[in-house]
């Protein structure tokens, strides 16, 4: 036989891990019951399924079904989205909590939405509101109760939500005589859940607010000054026409916030959470796909805050974070973070740790500022006319 090449070049193939991916935050989960379904239809509880389309939904879906009307608002958002991903819910032994609990230990969707026969039990609605902050999910319910249009009323959801101040929940307000209209109308919400596909964090100024977007089919309601206040005061997102000397535009989102005691609105919440996890993400693949070991010397170090800044970098392109001035909390003096974010830390900083902390192989921690673009969403003009 001919003499091998191998004992010539000898290549040896280290394969590296593909570790983390970033998850998908335009997602959502319909929390369905038995009740819901087409007759003859079959669907196990603590099971979940993927639609692509509003055909497919009813399928297995009665036409007034929450899971059904939903979907149906879901998908009229343009773009389309790409799927719609349905939980059957075991009603019958699970609160909405334990169903929740479920649903994410089976597969990951953002968005969590319930019927909203559930926001009528409002110790079910807070439990949720805790669940969601912990567990970094997004949710919302719509009331079309007079006591939310009530400014002295404060025993309806929007008020009690505010005074708990959870980040991760939104309550919005429709009346009774739209839902008898469109009963879809009473999952507008889902519609706005389904506008943040829109958001491509790996895009270029592909950032969005929830304000004054267009619902295509969402219908716009008039309501009393008095009414709008009270909306506003209690946090609850409403849907209206805008007026001008007779120019209509007919359907808007207003007061997007959600019940956070820190003032957010629903981008703000959801900005925060996709940068939380892109930075995990990249940290977690930057220390554990290194194929030998990422070096607790500056050199290792500083190639872990090169991937918090790339993160940060792409945030500022995508228009999350947005050029400001800060001030340094180690001098005090006002200085300008030109890409909307600050990273404190210094490969050196490795020097600075405890024996115990380097022998744990913990990295220092690291100490970033990120400065969010957020939106404009009104303004006052001072006219001065000579």
């Amino acid at each position: 036989m001919a003499y091998s090449v191998e004992n010539i070049i000898n290549v040896n193939i280290n394969l590296l891990p593909a570790g983390l991916t970033f998850a998908n935050f335009s997602t959502i989960f319909f929390f369905a019951k038995q009740a819901d379904l087409q007759s003859g239809a079959t669907f196990e509880v603590d099971t979940y399924r993927d639609y692509s389309d509003l055909d497919t939904v009813l399928e297995d879906f009665t036409e007034d079904s929450p899971p059904y009307l939903a979907a149906s608002r879901w998908f009229a958002q343009i773009p389309k989205p790409e799927q719609f991903s349905v939980w059957m819910w075991d009603e019958t032994n699970d609160s909405p909590v334990e169903a929740a609990t479920k649903a994410n230990d089976s597969a990951w969707r953002y968005f969590y939405r319930f019927p909203n026969s559930v926001a009528d039990t409002e110790a079910d609605v807070t439990a949720l509101a805790d669940w969601m902050d912990a567990n970094v999910h997004f949710t919302a319910f719509i009331t079309s109760s007079a006591a939310a249009i009530d400014p002295q009323d404060d025993t309806d959801l929007g008020s009690v939500l505010t005074t708990k101040g959870s980040r991760r929940i939104s309550i919005g307000y429709r009346t009774s005589d739209t839902i008898s209209t469109d009963a879809s109308q009473e999952y507008a919400d889902v519609q706005t859940m389904a506008v943040f596909q829109k958001f491509r964090p790996e895009g270029f100024r592909t950032a969005i607010t929830a304000e004054y977007q267009v619902l295509p089919g969402v219908i716009g309601e008039d309501l009393k000054t008095t009414e709008y206040n009270a909306l506003k005061e209690k946090n609850i997102i409403f849907w209206t026409a805008i007026e001008l000397q007779g120019s209509t535009d007919a359907s808007r989102t207003i007061n997007s916030r959600t019940m956070s005691s820190f003032g957010e609105f629903w981008d703000d919440v959801i900005n925060i959470d996709v940068l939380k996890n892109r930075m995990q993400v990249n940290g977690y693949n930057y220390i554990a796909n290194a194929g030998t070991k990422r070096p607790y010397t500056p050199r290792g170090y500083a190639g872990l805050l090169d991937r918090i800044e790339e993160t940060f970098k792409a945030f500022f392109d995508n228009g999350v974070l947005g050029r400001a001035e800060y001030t340094d909390p180690e001098d005090g003096e006002d200085k300008e973070a030109k890409y909307g974010f600050v990273i404190f830390s210094e490969p050196e900083d490795v020097f600075d740790v405890s024996t115990s902390q380097k022998r744990d192989r913990e990295f220092p921690d690291v100490s970033a500022l990120a400065i969010l673009a957020r939106a404009g969403h009104s303004v006052n003009v001072n006219l001065t006319v000579e």
